[in-house]
């Protein structure tokens, strides 16, 4: 019993920990951030009290995601979560890689994308030669939500056959009407998406100077780039791991 007992206060102190580091550095983000740093007790006057419970539950959420992305870079980083914030603290590349890291998980309820966000923070603090690229991939990963990964996902996937007499055996990436056959939800959002995605580095056209063969015949061959597969590669190695 007395074991248990000693468990159970170190479990707890380690919680309590956990919350008030997380406190602090969602407080600070928070100062950047409407929702994360609204102050409350002012708005009680002005604001509906349903409206003000969504508030406070939308603050509580965001907490809990931040929590989670710095105790999974704390894992990674193989430290507790108080040597990760002072190893933070003496570095302005790692303020900033953290400052990064909790926004975009405070803003996603993407689960595996909060833990591997949190895998990026670990390993910058664990090598920080890598911050500068960590941060990239942080950034990269900040453009992927729930419908980006289905695109994502359909990329990653061997190419359609070409029609017979090309020279090539398969498309040398996803043409449009691929890709909508594949997900057929996207219709109307597709353009905008991967605009989301080459935006940041994540995909590419490789049918750039191809000349179409018909007028409805599209020139885009949309792939992953090496840092596409990379930020995808993060989100599966989560999910594998679950």
């Amino acid at each position: 019993m007395g074991h248990e007992a000693s468990e159970t206060q170190a479990g707890s102190a380690v919680e309590a920990s956990i919350k008030a580091s997380t406190g602090v550095i969602v407080a600070t983000v928070g100062m950047f951030n409407p929702v994360a740093g609204v102050a409350l007790g002012a708005l009680k006057e002005y604001v509906d009290a349903p409206i003000l419970q969504l508030i406070e539950r939308e603050r509580a959420r965001r907490e809990e995601r931040a929590a989670r992305a710095l105790q999974a870079g704390s894992e990674e980083a193989q430290r507790s979560l108080d040597r990760l914030v002072q190893t933070i603290e003496t570095s302005p590349d790692l303020l900033a890689l953290m400052s990064e890291t909790v926004q975009a998980a405070m803003e996603t309820p993407l689960a595996e994308k909060i833990v591997a966000l949190g895998r990026c923070l670990g390993r910058g603090v664990r090598d920080e030669a890598t911050v500068d690229a960590e941060r990239l991939r942080v950034r990269g990963l900040a453009a992927i939500e729930a419908p980006e990964v289905k695109l994502l996902e359909v990329l990653a996937k061997e190419t359609h056959s070409t029609p017979e007499g090309w020279y090539q055996e398969r498309f040398p990436g996803w043409r449009q009407p691929e890709i909508l056959a594949e997900l057929p939800g996207f219709a109307k959002v597709l353009d905008a998406s991967i605009a989301r995605l080459a935006a940041e580095g994540i995909v590419r056209d490789d049918g750039l100077g191809r000349v179409a063969v018909s007028e409805d015949d599209p020139v885009e061959m949309w792939i992953l780039t090496d840092f596409g597969n990379d930020c995808l590669s993060l989100l599966r190695a989560v999910s594998a791991g679950e």
